[in-house]
């Protein structure tokens, strides 16, 4: 039921007709205000927003069908209906009446107990219109605050993030293309001294806000442990321990530690549930596959978890490549995916990390074709000797 009183705007010329119409709107409980003309009438709509218009066709000046189209263009989305009354009862005359923005029509002389109905069913329209609206403004609302929200959530994810990217282009390459507006994969980096250097790559389940939340507490610990100069296995138990206790069934985030010794040229490799990390020489060649062994982090309980790493002693300076799952699986419009076949075919292309991170990024574009990838992406390419 409409709570506020409906006010009704009736136009006629005929000061007879209009006393008779408003004297039966108001005994059936509507407000009532009157216009003699066209150009009045629009006056009235502008200064006192009625509910629903009568309005006469055959005036004087600017007539019924003009005023209609003059008021349909102000009101705009707000609907406003309009019911003509006509002595015109021909087809061709209704026809035009509601083809200006009419919504029914009555001829004259007026049935009060049609019009009584017609006007119930247009005030039930009209409330479901006034509700439509109402619910709009409050989805709005909501969508608003929400918006406000992941801004809020995105500068932070940026914040905290960042220092991850802060040594990228020296110490090494990196690409990274999320799905969403929240990535669900996670690239940091933090150097204990000059000549050594702790890398975190990590990709979580899932994708958004709820893929990228996991990793606030992945990047906290690397970056806590790593200035403290821990072992990346202990690093990997630590996280592993926090992701355990918070996150539910089925969350997971694979990650790959990797820590660079520049001086002596040796590398420690930590990988759970990423994809092969390939180390090449200086001849372009893959000399090392570093296969996943262990778990994603979140799975296993500290008393089963492995912490052991790899170790690997480079010749000369080696170009070291990380990857997500969603660079070998972006699929092509033809649902090809650029697979670890493809991606070990560039690699024979260039042995400069800088170099080769280009070719690789411009392999999976080409290969993509202007689709978008379905699963965020990421790459990092390290050389070995600072």
């Amino acid at each position: 039921m409409t709570e506020h009183k409906i006010k009704i705007l009736a136009v006629d010329d005929n000061i007879v007709n209009t006393k008779v119409l408003t004297q039966y709107l108001i005994k059936q409980n509507y407000e009532v205000i009157t216009a003699e003309s066209g150009e009045e009438a629009i006056e009235m709509f502008k200064s006192d927003s009625p509910d629903i218009i009568l309005m006469d066709i055959m005036m004087p000046g600017m007539n019924g069908l003009e005023a209609t189209a003059k008021i349909k263009a102000l009101s705009g989305d707000n609907w406003v209906p309009v019911i003509f009354m006509s002595a015109l009862a021909s087809e061709e005359d209704k026809i035009k009446g509601l083809d200006v923005g009419g919504d029914d029509y009555i001829t004259k002389p007026i049935e009060f107990n049609i019009l009584g109905a017609k006007l119930k069913a247009v005030q039930r329209i009209s409330d479901i219109q006034h509700k439509l609206s109402e619910t709009t403004l409050e989805l709005q609302k909501y969508k608003k605050a929400e918006d406000r929200e992941q801004e809020m959530a995105y500068e932070l994810m940026e914040s905290l993030f960042e220092k991850g990217h802060n040594l990228a282009g020296q110490e090494f390459h990196i690409w990274h293309i999320p799905a969403t507006l929240f990535s669900g994969d996670l690239i940091v980096a933090n150097k204990y001294d000059k000549n050594r250097l702790y890398l975190l790559h990590a990709d979580s389940t899932g994708h958004g806000l709820t893929a990228a939340l996991p990793l606030l507490p992945v990047s906290q610990t690397f970056y806590q442990m790593s200035s403290k100069g821990f072992a990346i296995g202990q690093i990997a138990r630590e996280m592993n321990k926090q992701l355990k206790f918070i996150m539910p069934i089925n969350r997971f985030v694979a990650v790959t530690l990797l820590l660079l010794d520049f001086d002596n040229n040796i590398v420690e490799i930590w990988n759970g549930g990423n994809p092969t990390v390939f180390v090449q020489n200086e001849d372009k060649k893959v000399v090392r596959k570093v296969d996943s062994k262990h778990l994603a982090l979140g799975i296993l309980p500290d008393e089963s978890f492995d912490q052991k790493t790899e170790f690997i002693k480079c010749e000369g300076n080696n170009s070291i490549v990380l990857y997500s799952d969603g660079l070998i699986e972006a699929e092509n419009s033809e649902g090809v995916p650029f697979d670890e076949n493809m991606l070990l075919e560039v690699l024979g292309t260039e042995n400069d990390a800088a170099k080769l991170r280009n070719n690789i990024v411009e392999a999976v574009t080409e290969h993509l074709g202007g689709e978008k990838a379905h699963d965020d992406m990421s790459l990092i390419v390290v050389n070995t000797q600072d």
